[in-house]
């Protein structure tokens, strides 16, 4: 309950109370006045008719006492009058009128009863008592007056109270209105959002506490911009090329090794190496500073160029030469690409062409994931590419397919066919890789599994989705791949319960959240089956995030609503700053499995882990890292205080 609603309904409560009381002491005090004013009443009456009856010398005369008596008793003011003999207390006359008060309401008689006093005088007969005058006051005009007062006291103080109550609500709303503004400040800053109040409060314990909180926003975020500055600086300096700012030859050598022993991520794709011919005379024709600015242009190009294959990796190596490595991409598309690369090259190139001149070459490997695959066979088949493309003297790609025995063209024909007819639900079959707590007892660590999807073979081995996902992207297949297994995993919580005891990562690719359609029906299946939800984590890849920041923000403020959690996988593997973490609601992040392959050897990842780990804690994230793959690279993450581990390790899926 709102601290305004609660403090009206006090107030107006204790109006209630101090109304009823005040009513009831007026209607009270009436009362007894009343009460006294007819006792009093009835005495003066007695009094002064058993003095008259004195004075007459008529107490033996009943004629004359009846006559003196109704005389007062018609006036209409009492209900009895009596003239009593003190021997014997027998009546000498006696005159009563029935009880009877109009206008006014029985329930309120027999809630407020009315005594009416009996008063007696003495008559006397020289020194001897002749006779007893008993007088008793009709209550009828007092019951009438003492109505008329209630009434107007219940509307005087029922109007004050309203008036009151009214004046009181309002200043309440003005002074507890900043209040509101607060509540969603305080809810912004879990959010991750540092919102100002402009406004401050007039009510002086409410101003001290806005002004603490916008100090306090300014001082969390001055923090966290300071921490994620320093982090993408220290993170530069060791990945990152200071001419071009794409990543330099360290951080492609340990990404593209990565990308080889993870079929799931990279299961087919291009690699090139591009070299600018004649760089080392343009440099030293044109100066240093115009050699930095073709490099630039050239890193620049190679992006623009790339940039349509999402996840893409640009890399500057030594000297005058680029990499590339672009996932998913069929064979057949490789022309189209190598063409666009040397004609997008081609506002650096010298003219007249000479031995001397600038002129870009490309090499080219096609790969496909297969045992024995390495980064030295792979590079080395882009290089000898590379030398048959600068043997022709003009610019020019060239194609050189990495020497190796596809042992799986007859398992490619069956999983094209299988993705042809619609992908058949028993031919889909879930591993789950376990995740364990690094920081916190295992019962209170949910993130416990990721969910592996894998398809049964008619021989019945089981194909990984390396095998699988580029032809299922091929053929439009990715949200089908991705309906299948979230059913899949949904049945399998509703039938046996929680994966390990605990929530499972499910991922979903670019192309199943830029789709409205699957998107408004994983809502709903969620939705309606929020028991279920709570125990799945949507984990979403980060260059697919950077890409399309803005759609996928959205999608995730709806899917957040069915209360299935949110994920950001293979953090870290995209250029972005760190910064945009703050305008994500994510509950976990996994770093990219390249920051942990080698992390005993290399300070510079245990680095950028730590201060990844200081940051999303900031934001009240917690941290999963991937690829742990021994006791001692599982020892390190701990002690960089990530918050999750996931590897073979830990456990392969099953």
């Amino acid at each position: 309950m709102k601290l305004s609603r609660l403090l009206v309904g006090l107030i107006s409560l204790l109006w209630v109370i101090v109304f009823v009381a005040t009513l009831y002491t007026v209607v009270n005090s009436t009362r007894d006045y009343l009460r006294r004013s007819m006792e009093s009443h009835a005495q003066d009456t007695a009094t002064s008719l058993g003095l008259s009856i004195t004075q007459s010398k008529s107490f033996n005369d009943p004629v004359t006492i009846e006559l003196m008596t109704s005389a007062i008793f018609d006036r209409g003011y009492f209900s009895e009058i009596q003239v009593n003999k003190v021997t014997g207390g027998d009546p000498i006359f006696k005159k009563r009128v029935q009880i009877a008060v109009e206008g006014v309401p029985p329930w309120f008689m027999s809630a407020f009863p009315l005594p009416t006093p009996r008063m007696n005088a003495i008559v006397m007969d020289g020194w001897r008592k002749a006779a007893v005058v008993e007088v008793e006051s009709h209550p009828g005009h007092a019951y009438k007056e003492m109505w008329e007062i209630s009434k107007k006291s219940f509307w005087v103080l029922l109007t004050v109270a309203i008036i009151s109550l009214l004046v009181v609500v309002i200043v309440l709303r003005l002074a507890l209105r900043p209040l509101d503004d607060m509540e969603r400040q305080a809810d912004d800053i879990a959010k991750r959002k540092f919102t100002i109040l402009d406004k401050l409060p007039w009510a002086r314990e409410l101003h001290r506490i806005s002004t603490a909180l916008n100090t306090m926003c300014h001082s969390v975020e001055g923090m966290l911009n300071e921490q994620t500055e320093l982090a993408d600086k220290m993170r530069k300096k060791a990945y990152v090329d200071n001419v071009t700012g794409l990543m330099n030859r360290n951080d492609f050598n340990e990404q593209l090794t990565h990308l080889i022993g993870a079929p799931t991520k990279f299961s087919t794709g291009a690699v090139a190496v591009i070299r600018i011919r004649g760089f080392a005379g343009f440099n030293e024709r044109e100066g240093r500073q115009a050699g930095d600015t073709l490099l630039k242009r050239t890193a620049t190009l190679l992006q623009e160029i790339c940039g349509a294959y999402r996840g893409s990796l640009v890399a500057k190596l030594d000297g005058p030469e680029f990499a590339i490595v672009v996932p998913e991409i069929s064979d057949a598309d490789l022309p189209k690409l190598g063409d666009a690369l040397i004609t997008g090259l081609a506002e650096i190139e010298e003219f007249p062409r000479t031995e001397q001149s600038v002129m870009p070459h490309a090499g080219f490997a096609y790969y496909r994931y297969h045992e024995g695959a390495s980064f030295g066979k792979l590079m080395g088949t882009a290089g000898q590419a590379l030398a048959v493309a600068q043997g022709r003297g003009v610019p020019a790609w060239h194609l050189q397919e990495e020497q190796q025995v596809d042992q799986n063209a007859a398992m490619a024909v069956e999983i094209n066919g299988l993705f042809k007819v619609g992908l058949p639900a028993d031919r889909v079959v879930l591993q789950y890789q376990p995740v364990r707590a690094c920081q916190v007892a295992e019962d209170k660590w949910d993130y416990r599994s990721e969910a592996c999807i894998r398809i049964l073979a008619s021989n019945g081995d089981i194909v990984r989705a390396g095998m699988f996902i580029a032809t299922a992207k091929r053929l439009g297949a990715l949200q089908l791949v991705d309906k299948v297994v979230t059913e899949k995993l949904m049945q399998h919580i509703a039938a046996n319960g929680p994966v390990k005891g605990g929530a499972t990562a499910l991922n979903l690719s670019l192309e199943s959240l830029l789709d409205k359609s699957f998107v408004d029906w994983l809502y709903t299946t969620l939705n309606a089956k929020r028991d279920i939800a709570k125990h799945i984590i949507i984990e979403v890849a980060e260059h697919s995030i950077v890409s399309n920041l803005d759609a996928v923000k959205s999608v995730f403020s709806k899917l957040r609503e069915t209360g299935a959690r949110l994920s950001i996988d293979r953090f870290g593997q995209s250029t972005a700053t760190l910064g945009f973490l703050r305008g994500l609601e994510v509950d976990y992040i996994k770093i990219d499995g390249g920051y942990t392959r080698g992390v005993a050897d290399s300070t510079d990842k245990q680095f950028f882990i730590q201060a990844l780990v200081g940051i999303a804690h900031g934001l009240g994230i917690k941290v999963v890292t991937e690829y742990v793959e021994s006791e001692v690279e599982f020892n390190i993450v701990k002690g960089l205080m990530v918050d999750g581990a996931q590897g073979y390790f830990i456990g392969k899926p099953e």
